[in-house]
């Protein structure tokens, strides 16, 4: 169970990492779907920093069990309880981010904004299952900036729901962009689960270590989000009802 400690964390800085979450028969078995996919498809020579693949579930059962067997989306879903939540497109990202990368972002972006969009793709949460330690940064860390879920969240109330279609989701690209503050790289060890409001801005960190960083991410929704998905730009915890009872005073101390 979620404490309230950590659901406040979620909702003032808009993530949250679960230690110990995904045992390491799944991750093992992950580890090994990705290689048979690093065999088939590999990066191409001399590819340094960020480099995906984006495949259905059923391409990608080990990875999927990751999530569900695991108990991370009982974990994910205790945030939006009474809601549930699945994947939002038809996809598992499997990232990796090939050293050497001594790289630190300039800015954040938040997912789905394009200008040739006519509405941007949402979601709900973006999860995430670590393969390997990441507890040190320039590790291949995805990068956040705390709270800046809520920033765009005044951003989306102010000047409208696309207003960062034109930028690619680049909060720091807007005429006018609002403060956000300082990021940080996210630390985490292997099995251990991040989970992430869509609204959260974020971006690719530097990797100077020896290893390849692999980690796994699920952009997850709740039901009929399709239907409320601006609500949701214009108030950050409209899916969210475990953290709206915090601020409403009605924590009982434990997410069901």
């Amino acid at each position: 169970m979620l404490t309230a400690e950590q659901v406040a964390a979620f909702a003032r800085d808009g993530f949250l990492v679960i230690p110990g979450v995904v045992p390491d028969h799944l991750l093992s078995a992950a580890d090994a779907e990705i290689d048979q996919l690093l065999r088939s498809d590999p990066p191409p020579d001399r590819k340094v920093g960020p480099h995906f693949y984006f495949l259905g579930p059923s391409q990608l059962p080990a990875a999927d069990a990751a999530l569900r067997r695991s108990g991370a989306l009982a974990v994910a879903e205790q945030l939006v309880s009474p809601h549930r939540l699945d994947h939002a497109f038809d996809h598992i990202q499997v990232a990796l981010n090939i050293p050497p990368y001594p790289h630190r972002p300039g800015g954040p972006h938040i997912d789905g904004h394009r200008p040739e969009q006519d509405r941007p793709d949402s979601f709900t949460m973006l999860a995430a299952v670590f393969l390997a330690d990441e507890s040190a940064p320039d590790s291949g860390n995805l990068w956040v900036w705390p709270g800046s879920h809520l920033a765009h969240q005044e951003i989306f109330a102010e000047r409208g729901t696309r207003a960062l279609l034109a930028v690619s989701g680049h909060t720091l690209s807007l005429d006018d962009p609002p403060p956000l503050g300082k990021p940080r790289p996210v630390l985490a060890r292997r099995g251990d689960l991040l989970l992430a409001h869509f609204l959260l801005g974020h971006n690719i960190g530097g990797n100077v270590t020896e290893r390849t960083r692999r980690i796994l991410y699920y952009r997850l929704s709740c039901p009929a989000h399709h239907e409320r998905w601006e609500d949701t730009f214009r108030n950050a915890f409209r899916e969210y009802p475990a953290v709206q009872a915090i601020g409403a005073g009605g924590w009982d101390g434990e997410v069901g």
